[in-house]
């Protein structure tokens, strides 16, 4: 009876035992699930720079780095050698799962009485990465029919890369290449011996083997490692000791934190550009000269000349950005360093202008164009707006090149007007201002004058367009891109390369913003523009001084220059070439080092002709000057000055009669009032001329103050004298008259006689100024202005 059930149990647990048998060997030879070898998603992203340097890792959460293999490349042999003698000396010859090994381990851990070895083989630790499981008897066997199933349907190659790509090695990195960049600064072919065993013997104990933490164990374990090879015959016994003797050369702490504004915008650009897989990113970014930038503009933050600064310089051959500067210290939360001051936008002030001058001048005008810089007065949808200088004076007529050279608002407000705000608009955005992206009624004539933000990447971005001859293209800061398992990702084009002004035009502008004598009268002969080398410049100043502005270009490089406060606070006394040229200047001539420059424009493309220097005609015998400009073929004028002359003895043919062979100067009507305030001594027909276009003695003509305009404000400039600042006092008076007064609230008393001009004190706070006459009632205009700052004195 008894024996008889125990052949029926025999059989049952045969069954059962063939049963199982037949399920594992089914389970083993059924095909893997789709995907399941995938490479472990990149947890984290290496930023380099264009020569491979860490600019920064980003890590996830939690989920570490992980970094595979090059999957065009062998599995190194040493590191090869190092895990399969440290792991799974047979790994080419059991099935996935190793009889001796667990005989062994079972055995050990009969005599110690504890688990003290697991018998995993490398299959089988890959199995269970791959298909999590609880630390369970249930498990293990789990964990083994894995392995099996991998060994069945993988070649061995692909399951040792599998380990490799996978293995966590500490510090929350997973796998051999993410743990050889970490810890020994290269990739894992290039590991030495000792380097490969000690990562080897870390796959067990990653935290106790850390060999910046714990250098002794670390040793320990290579020297261990090393042994197995040898006995495994992977290894020679010197080779063995020599790498066991040499140090494991570790790299640096990983601090990298290189051009953290630009990491920041990929960071977030990188689904936009369908780059979330992306586990190295290269960027454009020259350390060097990003070092430089950085540093220079923390120098000039030291200064106390500006709060806060960014920079940007781009290569004009191929648009890639070398150096990115959002702020000058990330770091600084106390000037709100987080900011990116290169995508930000901001009113971009006067560095608009030459673009709107650019389609000038493809429109037929000329650098001797005349362009009248008066007061005007010009309708907006806003209500009446009145355009004023920088320097709050009008210059009366200008040519074209000294209008753009000396950044003069009114001239260029005026030319936008002609041109029409909806055609310079037009330009502006395909020059690549794509926040531009309101109608042109919203903007108006003040486009030119930049009251639509901007960011500095865009202006540089533009004046790289200006550089390559009117033909704007998209930057590049990433030049390249691999997966966690090393295959290149494409990096799309930020924009399809479209001609926005005709290359002849565009060489006359930069012709213009690179004439150093030009920009003189505005900037002085030695300004912070004046490099040792051609570069066309341009610079800007928003209203208030809010945000100050130098971009400008080389043949070879685009610098663009911000400074200002991120929160708002206008600069005080600063402008774009006081307080951003000058870090333009260092940096363009940090950026050219090295560098031959190349010509910016070829003379031979223009014909030249000598005008009169102040109305942009040919000159002719009576001009006291004349300057030699240079036009398009085609285009330079044809008809003599029609401003001066020299009268005949007894001024035959004026009313007023002249000395032999007297010049004299005839504005035209339009500038009469201009030249008469100037104090001009234009001679006798000028004198008859205004005369009858302003007829004096006509009592309907209203006195009224020019300058300082009611509620203006000046600034005072530090480190000049006070004595040597003033504001300036302009009035137009009534036709006919001969004597004002000029009352302050402080009790001075000013007399004024034609033209009508004068300086106040310029004295810290808020005045009021009225124009009397000397026997008068009752003032007859007045005007509130402020004056801030200090002076030195």
């Amino acid at each position: 009876m008894m024996a008889a059930r125990l052949r029926r149990a025999g059989r049952a647990a045969a069954l059962a035992s063939g049963l199982a048998l037949a399920a594992a060997l089914g389970f083993a030879l059924l095909p893997l699930p789709r995907g399941l070898l995938d490479g472990r998603p990149a947890a984290s992203i290496r930023f380099v720079d264009r020569d491979g340097g860490l600019l920064r890792e980003v890590l996830s959460r939690g989920d570490g780095r992980s970094l595979g293999l090059p999957a065009h490349e062998p599995v190194p042999p040493l590191v090869r050698a190092a895990f399969l003698a440290a792991e799974d000396r047979r790994f080419g010859l059991h099935p996935g799962v190793d009889p001796l090994a667990v005989a062994r381990a079972a055995l050990q851990n009969l005599r110690a009485r504890r688990i003290v070895s697991g018998a995993s083989t490398l299959t089988a630790q890959l199995a269970r990465q791959l298909v999590p499981r609880r630390r369970s008897l249930a498990g293990k066997l789990q964990e083994a029919l894995w392995a099996v199933r991998l060994t069945v349907n993988l070649p061995r190659e692909a399951i040792l890369r599998g380990y490799l790509d996978r293995v966590a090695l500490g510090r929350d990195l997973y796998g051999v290449e993410a743990a050889a960049q970490r810890y020994f600064g290269r990739p894992a072919r290039s590991l030495s011996a000792g380097q490969a065993a000690l990562l080897a013997s870390m796959a067990r104990s990653p935290a106790r083997l850390d060999p910046a933490r714990h250098p002794d164990a670390a040793r320990a374990g290579a020297a261990q490692v090393l042994r197995r090879m040898v006995a495994a015959g992977f290894l020679g016994a010197v080779e063995a000791r020599v790498a066991a003797e040499a140090p494991f050369d570790l790299a640096p702490p990983s601090g990298a934190f290189g051009a953290p504004h630009l990491v920041e915008a990929l960071l977030h650009d990188l689904p936009r550009l369908g780059l979330q897989g992306a586990a190295t990113v290269e960027t454009s970014i020259d350390a060097g000269l990003q070092a430089d930038a950085e540093g220079l503009l923390r120098r000039e933050l030291a200064r106390g000349r500006v709060e806060q600064a960014a920079a940007v310089v781009v290569d004009n051959a191929t648009g890639e950005v070398l150096a990115y500067v959002g702020s000058a210290d990330f770091l600084d939360a106390e000037r709100l360093g987080q900011n990116d001051g290169v995508r930000g936008l901001r009113q971009p002030g006067s560095a608009l202008k030459p673009f709107a001058y650019g389609l000038a001048l493809a429109r037929g005008r000329t650098p001797a164009t005349l362009l009248s810089d008066l007061e005007v007065h010009l309708a907006t949808p806003a209500g009446d707006y009145v355009p004023r200088n920088y320097d709050r004076r009008v210059h009366g007529p200008v040519r074209l090149r000294a209008a753009l050279a000396n950044s003069y608002n009114v001239p260029a407000v005026a030319l936008a007007d002609a041109l029409g705000p909806g055609e310079v608009l037009r330009t502006l955005r395909a020059a690549g201002f794509a926040s531009l992206d309101r109608d042109a009624s919203h903007y108006g004539v003040g486009i030119v004058l930049g009251n639509g933000d901007v960011s500095l990447r865009e202006l540089a971005r533009a004046y790289r367009g200006l550089a390559r001859g009117g033909v704007v293209e998209g930057l590049v800061e990433i030049r390249g891109a691999r997966d966690a398992a090393g295959r290149p990702l494409p990096v799309p084009a930020e924009l399809a390369p479209r001609r926005f002004l005709p290359a002849p035009a565009v060489e006359l502008l930069t012709d213009i913003l690179s004439d150093e004598v030009a920009r003189a009268p505005a900037f002085g002969s030695d300004n912070a523009l004046r490099l040792p080398f051609p570069v066309a410049a341009k610079t800007g100043t928003s209203r208030a001084s809010v945000d100050i502005w130098t971009v400008g270009f080389t043949a070879e490089r685009t610098v663009a220059v911000w400074a200002g406060n991120f929160d708002g606070r206008p600069m005080h006394g600063l402008s774009g070439i006081a307080g951003a040229a000058p870090i333009f200047g260092r940096l363009m001539s940090r950026a050219m080092r090295g560098i031959t420059p190349r010509p910016l424009v070829l003379p031979g493309h223009f014909e030249r002709a000598g005008v009169c220097a102040v109305s942009g005609r040919l000159a002719g015998p009576s001009c006291p000057s004349a300057v030699q400009e240079r036009f398009l073929p085609g285009t330079a004028p044809t008809e003599s000055c029609p401003m001066h002359r020299r009268l005949a003895s007894g001024g035959q043919g004026h009313p007023s009669g002249g000395a032999a062979g007297a010049p004299v100067l005839d504005v035209g009507p339009a500038f009469y009032a201009w030249a008469r305030a100037e104090g001009l001594e234009a001679g006798p027909w000028f004198e008859d001329a205004a005369q009858r276009a302003e007829p004096r003695g006509d009592p309907g003509q209203e006195a009224r103050i020019l300058l300082p305009g009611d509620g203006d404000a000046y600034l005072l400039e530090a480190g000049i004298p006070g004595e040597a600042q003033a504001i300036p006092l302009r009035v137009r008076a009534p036709a006919g008259t001969r004597r004002l007064e000029a009352r302050t609230d402080d009790g001075l008393v000013l007399p004024l006689e034609p033209p009508f001009v004068e300086r106040l004190p310029a004295r810290p706070g808020a005045h009021r100024v009225e124009l009397w006459e000397p026997a008068g009632a009752a003032p007859l205009a007045s005007a509130r202005f402020t004056v801030r700052g200090s002076a030195e004195p």
